[in-house]
């Protein structure tokens, strides 16, 4: 026990004592491993931003954004529609800046009353142990998700909070934009100058139907990771299916896309339904589910055609003789394509 072992059995042991035991040890031993590769992961800007998958061009400014506003000492604000992963990104900034390692911070300014989002925010704290939230990550990144949410009392008392830190600011800010009001920007929500403060850097989101065969990339990984969860097939997509995938408008973006993954794979499972019945249901429930935008018939055919031979490297773990078979593809034409895409073998191996 000294040295680390769990717990321990006298002889003769009770097995079910003993089974019960054991899922306990494991549950433990999950938990810590979990927590190490969270605060890993908060602390590497390598692994958090290998999780900003895609692409399209939209994706690459975003990484880029990222990369220098990381760097940067200022306060940032992240808008966005809901469902881009704008919680994500800050995180990524945290990882990628010299803080990684610091305090990450996060509260949902909508989720507490006024009174109670001031006490968890400046103080001061009934329950022993706890300390405010602006002191708890003091040094490190403090985000405010619904910054919108912030009543006038409250914007005047993160305003002086933010002034009172001086230039450079000990604890950055990132402040996420939620669910616009109808015909309502964050600048009418927001003081302007606390507005102005939160702005000093912005970045703005690319909704899902801005980002191309990303859909398809994206749809790929998550059903992978389902079947994987679900323990059965990942569903084959059809180039019809393909195509319906890229101009559904996605209201709900990549959370949207995530159910959509979820249900195709279980539906798959069951042996029954198919990605385009799915899609007709999320046109019943938010409305038109194919944009009126049409798009040329070569940028479909591209989509498609990596998104096979993307399933099929992964699948074949970078075999290229096992998806040249699989392709029916001469070893020339698949690394012709492969250079097009911008697939490399090295990612499959």
């Amino acid at each position: 026990m000294r040295v680390g072992a769990y717990d321990f059995l006298e002889k003769p042991f009770n097995p079910d004592k003993m089974t019960d035991l054991a899922k306990r040890a494991s549950q433990t031993r999950r938990m810590t491993l979990d927590n190490r590769a969270l605060r890993r992961e908060l602390s590497d800007g390598t692994t958090i931003m290998k999780k900003l998958i895609g692409t399209s061009p939209a994706m690459d400014r975003l990484r880029e954004d990222i990369l220098d506003l990381g760097q940067a000492d200022g306060h940032v604000l992240i808008d966005g529609e809901t469902g881009t992963g704008k919680t994500l990104v800050a995180h990524a900034l945290h990882a990628v800046g010299p803080r990684a390692g610091k305090k990450f911070t996060v509260v949902s300014c909508a989720a507490y009353s006024e009174d109670q989002l001031g006490t968890r925010l400046f103080g001061p704290m009934d329950e022993g142990g706890q300390i405010p939230l602006v002191e708890e990550a003091r040094g490190g990144t403090l985000v405010l998700e619904d910054v919108q949410a912030l009543s006038q009392p409250l914007q005047a008392r993160l305003l002086t909070f933010i002034n009172e830190q001086g230039t450079p600011a000990e604890t950055r800010i990132i402040a996420i934009v939620n669910d616009h009001e109808q015909g309502r920007t964050v600048e009418d929500a927001l003081r302007p100058d606390l507005y102005f403060r939160l702005a000093a850097l912005k970045i703005v989101l690319p909704p899902l139907r801005a980002r191309g065969e990303d859909i398809l990339t994206l749809f790929t990984r998550l059903a992978e990771q389902f079947s994987e969860e679900y323990g059965c097939e990942a569903p084959e997509v059809t180039a019809q299916e393909a195509a319906q995938l890229l101009q559904a408008p996605w209201p709900g973006n990549v959370r949207q896309l995530i159910n959509v993954a979820e249900r195709a794979v279980l539906q798959n499972r069951r042996g029954s339904g198919s990605i385009a019945s799915l899609l007709m249901a999320e046109n019943e429930e938010a409305g038109p589910a194919m944009t009126t935008e049409g798009k040329p018939l070569k940028e479909y055919v591209d989509s498609f055609e990596k998104m096979l031979i993307d399933n099929s490297m992964r699948r074949h773990k970078g075999s290229i003789a096992n998806v040249m078979d699989e392709l029916c593809l001469p070893r020339r034409t698949l690394n012709e394509k492969m250079a097009k895409y911008g697939l490399q073998r090295s990612d499959y191996l």
